[in-house]
Parts: C-alpha cells; structure tokens; sequence
C-alpha cells in the first residue's frame, strides 16, 4: 500500500478557490451525481475575524469546486459545540457559513440516527444521518490547538458527527485526556472523510480550541487520510505527533499514520516558529470539560405562559422526546439529547434554555 499524500499549499482567504480546486484535482474523490457532505468545523457563533471557525472563504470555495464538478447533492452544515446548542443556523449565519453555503446549509441535528460503536464508552451514539448516508464526507477543519487534546484537525471535526448532548455525554464518560482521545477516535473511524482539506491560513495557537490567538501561516492541507495530515499539521505546531493521544491511537488502530517518515509530503513543509501550546495541560483540559458538561448542558423546559400548544416542538423533535397534552408538551429526559431543536423551531419563545445556557451562547458573539 502507498504512503497516503499529504499536500502543503501557500494560500490566502483572497485566492484560496484556486488553491481549493488544486487540492480537488490532486486529491479529490469522484462526486459526479453523487451527494456530498462538506462538513467545517463551527465551535460556535463567532465572526470570520475571530479565527475560531473554518473561514467562510473556504467553504464557499468548496462549494464551488463541488459545483464545478457536478456533485449530484450538496449538503453543508456541522453540530456545533456546547455554546450552540438550539442555535445551529445561527451559529452558522454569525460564522458566515450559512451565507458561503450558498443554499446547501442543513442543521444536522434535525435528523439523527443511532449507530452501534465499537467503544468502552457507549454502545451506540446519535450520529447525523447526514454524515452517516452521504457518498463523499468533505471534512474542512481548522489548524487549532486544543486544551482537551492539544490539537483540533481533521480527526477532532469528526466529532462533530454527534448530534446535541451526545458529545457532552462522551465527554462524561471517557475521564482523562487519554480516554477521551480514544473516545473521539472510536466517533472518528465510524465515518472518516474521503478528503480533509485544513484551514491554516490564519490558524489558532494557545489556548485553543476557542481562547488562543490567531497565528498567520498562510497554507491550506489537503490529504485523503485526516490521520496523516492530522500528523503534518502537529508537527509543523512544532509537536511529536505520537505525543498526540488521538494520533497514536489512531495510527494503532491502522486509521492513518503518525510517522511523517510514512507520510508523502508535497509542498514547503515548515515547522512555525514558537507556535504556542496551550498554557493548561491536556489533564486539566479534558477535567475543565468534563466539569462543563455537568453544569452547562441542560434540558430544555416549558414556559407554560407562553406555550400555545401548537405542536411544533413536538413535530421539531429528533428523538421522539416531547409529547403533546392538554396542560402542553411534555419531555421525557430520558430520551431528550440536549439539542434543542425545540426551542429553534418555536416561534413563541415557550422552550427555555437555563441561564448558565443563554449565556454560554453568547460568549464570543
């Protein structure tokens, strides 16, 4: 078997469709008639300026590659993080993605489907039927570090793959950096990309994934293996990939290798000089996580003065969570999976978010 490829090339936001149609001639999957997902990595609602999310230019050039190309569906969209929960367009509109989508966004949350998982962590998760039913999955992460699990790329967007609350569920139950790195590998081999093409235009170093500091490195990636160019991108952060739990076990799960010696590498390949790690240690990280999830997530509840009882949320429902009666909808917690969808789709503002919610989502906006 060849060594997977891994392509560096210099690129601005400005011109980066030109760069984007190269990286499709030399790595990208035939998408004729077929329906493709490109999924960006939205932490959540924060402008383009803030470098937190994919930036806008690269998914509308993506798009037009695709279009180009004669993709017989485009579909773009993402399960964003905790702070966007029951938000996802708007997340998406204030990232500047929903308008680059150029009518191809979805919420991915609208649409879940459960999938059995090889995992020490859970039998089966809510993954997007999206990601799950799409003939090519175009991942378009962002070169970031993260305090959780040092780096975000190619292997951590997959974690977006989970619908609502299911994240925050793995980050409960995969305690300490190394179980939680093995939890989003076990998310990542259910569905890995057919190509991975990385905003490092601008990247983010420090405290990642969504506190660091914009760092210029002016290139984007592009591999069909999110594995081998999750290793290109540590090291030109300056790390050992092997000293990435994700990568590692990756690599000995056969996913992918984290051995640049293994890896073909075109392109001006350069270590950035004093590229900052995060200022907390991976433990610490995956900890502050953990304690997250417990006091951030919550379910949503009725507002019974302003609930019609039209049966939207009901109707808006995912997982069959909510049922209708004459005092209004009910939810039953032990199905609900935090995504909010019924608060998205009610247009009389009768599914509350808790506070500690509200203002989770608006940091950063």
């Amino acid at each position: 078997m060849s060594a997977p490829r891994v392509s560096i090339y210099p690129a601005d936001y400005e011109h980066v469709e030109e760069t984007v149609e190269r990286a499709f001639e030399e790595h990208g999957p035939p998408v004729e008639g077929r329906t493709v997902l490109v999924k960006p990595n939205i932490l959540g609602a924060m402008a383009p300026e803030r470098h937190v999310n994919t930036h806008p230019s690269l998914v509308r050039a993506t798009v037009a590659a695709l279009r180009r190309r004669r993709a017989g569906r485009i579909l773009v969209g993402d399960n964003s993080g905790m702070r966007a929960y029951g938000s996802n367009e708007q997340a998406a509109r204030v990232a500047g993605i929903l308008e680059a989508a150029g009518g191809h966004y979805v919420n991915l949350g609208a649409s879940p489907v459960a999938v059995k998982v090889k995992s020490d962590f859970a039998a089966e998760l809510a993954f997007s039927r999206e990601v799950i039913e799409a003939d090519v999955l175009v991942s378009l992460p962002k070169m970031k570090t993260h305090v959780a699990t040092l780096i975000t790329g190619g292997i951590k967007n997959a974690y977006g793959h989970l619908v609502g609350g299911e994240k925050s569920r793995l980050h409960r139950e995969a305690v300490g950096p190394e179980n939680f790195a093995r939890a989003v590998v076990d998310v990542y081999q259910v569905r890995p990309p057919d190509l991975a093409i990385l905003d490092a235009v601008v990247a983010m170093e420090g405290q990642g994934p969504s506190g660091g500091r914009p760092r210029e490195v002016g290139r984007l990636l592009a591999s069909r293996s999110a594995v081998a160019l999750d290793a290109v991108m540590a090291a030109m952060m300056g790390l050992a990939p092997r000293a990435v739990p994700m990568l590692r076990i990756a690599e000995a799960r056969g996913l992918g290798p984290a051995d640049l010696g293994a890896i073909e590498i075109e392109g001006p390949f350069e270590v950035v000089r004093r590229f900052k790690r995060p200022g907390v240690g991976m433990g610490l990280g995956a900890f502050a996580a953990r304690i997250g999830t417990y006091l951030l997530v919550t379910r949503p509840r009725v507002r019974a003065g302003k609930c019609v009882r039209c049966g939207s949320c009901v109707t808006a429902c995912p997982v069959g969570a909510l049922t209708m009666t004459d005092a209004g909808p009910v939810i039953d917690d032990a199905r609900c999976i935090s995504c909010f969808c019924c608060h998205e789709m009610c247009r009389y503002n009768a599914m509350n978010l808790a506070p500690r919610m509200r203002f989770l989502q608006g940091l950063g906006r």
